[in-house]
């Protein structure tokens, strides 16, 4: 007896051993970044940039899985409901994180409890144009007029519920004014619409407003983070220039379905926030309009948690239904 429970409890321990050599050689096969969008798009781009250099460093390849809808709420669902095993995760913006929660009523996951938060891998800053024929040329001067001529002015957003519409309803309840949303059906024709004199003003995804700037098309009135966007260092920020306080941007969360290894949750952050901290890599998706953050999963967790109820009330200030 004494040595059949001898020979089971070694087996025991090598069956552990072999456990734990295994999640130690982790990845040991393909990873899948669901990517909540549709191909092209900036968190795309980072995606398939932050794959590339995953797999230069541990052989393994990474699978960029774009999976849209629902406000990036589809793909967020996918990832919640995987396998925690380090081999399917989700980098998204925010709004699957906390965004969602407050537009759409049954997401299908809970946002605070189904992820473990890998890194802010970034965050993405937004302007607000104007045509060139538009008078104001500050935050401040858009502000004195908006109080002069209360609803007589527009501003264009991506559409519904996009973060540049929540940024318009941030912009009016901080500055005390009333200028009117006007929804387009995505981020071009809002430019378009401030070029041709449709609105006077658009919310716009930085980095398709930057080359209308620099050609004369449109005159930028300010950024709309804490700090200047890298890909634009000399635009100010609309708190720079007339709105103290403003801080809307997209931030880039990495996260992997509740659950995960807190080790294999480390190895990750390990590897993103070396990738982040290379100087090639941050000038490469600065390009891109992402601003790179890094940190620990706890810094991770922690700003999501303050995200949550921040975004719930901009949601309520603007008023959006999304059926």
């Amino acid at each position: 007896m004494f040595e059949i429970g001898k020979l089971l409890a070694l087996g025991l321990s090598a069956l552990g051993l072999t456990c734990a050599s295994a999640q130690a050689g982790y990845p040991e096969r393909p990873i899948t970044i669901v990517v909540p969008y549709t191909p092209g798009g900036t968190v795309d781009l980072l995606a398939r940039a932050l794959g590339r250099e995953m797999t230069k460093a541990w052989g393994s390849q990474i699978v960029i899985d774009n999976r849209p809808g629902a406000g990036g709420s589809a793909g967020a669902e996918i990832v919640a409901k995987a396998k925690p095993d380090g081999y399917t995760l989700l980098l998204s913006t925010n709004s699957p994180l906390t965004t969602n929660a407050a537009l759409y009523p049954n997401l299908g996951y809970d946002p605070m409890k189904d992820f473990a938060p890998i890194v802010i891998a970034g965050e993405n800053s937004m302007l607000l144009v104007a045509a060139k024929s538009f008078p104001p040329s500050t935050v401040a001067e858009l502000i004195a007029l908006a109080k002069q001529k209360p609803g007589a002015l527009s501003a264009g957003t991506s559409g519904n519920g996009a973060t540049t519409h929540l940024s318009l309803a941030a912009f009016n309840k901080l500055a005390g004014v009333d200028i009117v949303h006007v929804p387009y059906k995505g981020g071009v024709p809002s430019l378009t619409g401030a070029i041709s004199g449709e609105v006077q003003v658009t919310f716009s995804d930085i980095v398709p407003a930057m080359p209308l700037v620099r050609d004369g098309r449109l005159k930028a009135l300010g950024s709309t983070g804490a700090r200047r966007a890298g890909v634009s260092p000399n635009i100010p920020t609309l708190s720079e220039t007339g709105l103290a306080g403003f801080n809307i941007v997209a931030s880039v969360p990495f996260v992997a379905p509740k659950g995960t290894p807190a080790d294999i949750v480390a190895t990750l952050n390990k590897e993103t926030n070396r990738i982040l901290n290379d100087p090639a890599f941050r000038q490469e998706i600065i390009s891109l309009g992402i601003d790179p953050i890094g940190g620990t999963p706890a810094e991770a967790v922690a700003f999501l948690q303050s995200e949550l109820p921040k975004w719930k009330q901009i949601v309520l200030d603007a008023n959006v239904k999304i059926e």
